[in-house]
């Protein structure tokens, strides 16, 4: 609720709707996955999440990551060593948001440390990686497409 409250007054509604497609492959699908994976391992899952959710996938973290994304890759900088701390930055806060979890007895883990930090190091290097060459590859592809359209007119 927090992050939506703050994706609603920061962020405009253009650019939420432009981020929305990466937040949710990123963000909501990203969280899916990775906490499949977790159950099926057994190094982390949900603990007592109720209805909802299903197979060890709560439902509401992916909403949320989904919205958090939208925020990151709105605030991510441009400048080559500004945006590795901001992702640093955002590794460090997630792994804290881990622990805390953990020690709500919400999130099951067999790690405190290096299993989050690697996983969310994996997680937010493949996220910006992936939205730096996906939105380029739409700006690409959206810019051909315009040129196109003003040489038939």
């Amino acid at each position: 609720m927090v992050f939506a409250l703050i994706l609603v007054a920061t962020v405009p509604k253009r650019e939420t709707r432009r981020l929305a497609i990466y937040g949710i492959i990123f963000g909501g699908m990203m969280d899916s996955l990775v906490h499949l994976f977790g159950y099926i391992t057994g190094l982390f899952s949900w603990i007592n999440y109720g209805p909802f959710g299903f197979l060890g996938v709560h439902i509401f973290p992916g909403i949320s990551w989904s919205i958090f994304f939208i925020l990151y890759y709105y605030f991510l900088p441009q400048q080559k060593p500004l945006n590795y701390v901001f992702a640093g930055a955002a590794i460090f806060f997630a792994t804290l948001y881990y622990n805390l979890l953990s020690e709500l007895d919400i999130l099951y883990s067999t790690s405190k440390l290096w299993l989050p930090l690697a996983g969310f190091a994996f997680w937010f290097s493949t996220a910006t990686w992936g939205f730096y060459k996906l939105n380029s590859f739409m700006e690409h592809h959206s810019f051909s497409r315009n040129q196109e359209d003003k040489t038939k007119e």
